[in-house]
């Protein structure tokens, strides 16, 4: 995970009220925000709190969750649960991760088929307390009047329904849900065709939480879900790599995850593995790499020994990428 997409947020309190929680959501257009007391508590989503009845007088305690955290080596797959999660660096609360930023840092071709969803397809008629039941469930809900798609409905379009007061508590609408049609919250969305560009897609899913493709739905989730280079992915293997952080570590990994996106546009490898071995204790460090692929039955294979790790590293790399080279030509 690249820290460079790490959201520095200023977190939320565990003795906040909702009202402060769902304004600060819609003022900076995120879906969760960290909750902090003396520490980290969790992660508040608006899906829970729009998704529920609405009390003026609720602690924000009484909705955060206890959610999966990224780290630089881990957690990615928690994304197709989660479009924001919380960053953890050396055991503590770092920032947030946005699911959509994460996607704009692969390199990835969407087909548009592959990622969409089918969604409900409710009528402008029906209440309120409907959406909320069928939010819990979905991201977003298209709209319909007279047998035509009109809009759509999200959790921010719930946030509506609550009222801001001046001392920013917020307050129900007095109307009861059975008579508050949903007509009143439906908003436009994006349509898109089959020849849109990934870096337009991403960015119009950036600014609108979703696009609408065949009458389906595509959101970050559902992209993520969908895509089939994510899906069959073999992830990089290393071993004995716990290195200290710092800038020549930050280079080493980048170095081999990069080395391991490229090998698999070439191949579809069933391993990358690279094992670090340190073979003197005392004095000046010398270490041992050794670096394998397979795939579809070949055994690409190197090992490497010397004193400079950054060096050691590219060398290595430089080694594999040769026999895989000559396979390919």
């Amino acid at each position: 995970m690249r820290k460079d997409i790490v959201l520095k947020i200023k977190p939320l309190s565990i003795e906040d009220l909702i009202g402060k929680s769902v304004s600060k959501m819609q003022e900076l257009k995120i879906e969760a925000l960290p909750v902090f007391s003396n520490k980290y508590e969790g992660m508040v989503y608006l899906k829970d709190i729009v998704t529920r009845d609405l009390d003026a007088n609720a602690k924000l305690k009484n909705f955060v969750r206890d959610v999966p955290h990224l780290t630089e080596k881990k957690g990615e797959e928690e994304f197709a649960n989660y479009s924001v999660l919380p960053f953890f660096l050396n055991n503590s609360f770092s920032g947030i991760v946005l699911l959509i930023d994460f996607l704009k840092t692969l390199d990835i071709e969407i087909d548009l088929n592959k990622v969409c969803e089918e969604t409900e397809i409710i009528s402008a008629n029906e209440t309120i307390g409907v959406a909320r039941n069928l939010l819990r469930e979905r991201d977003v809900l298209l709209i319909s009047d007279k047998n035509k798609i009109i809009g759509a409905v999200d959790c921010f379009s719930l946030e509506k329904i609550i009222s801001i007061k001046k001392d920013r508590i917020l307050s129900p609408d007095k109307k009861e849900e059975k008579e508050i049609k949903i007509s009143d919250f439906v908003r436009r969305f994006v349509e898109v065709d089959s020849k849109i560009e990934t870096d337009e897609l991403l960015k119009l899913i950036k600014e609108n939480y979703f696009v609408v493709y065949k009458d389906k739905i595509i959101t970050p989730k559902t992209i993520f879900r969908g895509l089939k280079k994510l899906e069959e992915k073999t992830k990089i293997e290393l071993v004995g790599f716990d290195l200290e952080e710092g800038i020549y570590t930050d280079v080493i990994y980048k170095d081999l995850n990069n080395f391991a996106e490229k090998i698999q546009k070439i191949l579809k490898p069933n391993l990358i593995k690279f094992h670090l071995r340190k073979l003197r204790k005392t004095g000046k460090p010398l270490y041992e790499i050794d670096g394998r692929i397979i795939a579809g039955g070949k055994v690409f294979e190197t090992k490497v020994t010397g004193y400079g790790l950054i060096d050691l590293v590219q060398k290595s790399i430089d080694k594999l990428e040769v026999q895989v080279m000559k396979l390919k030509d």
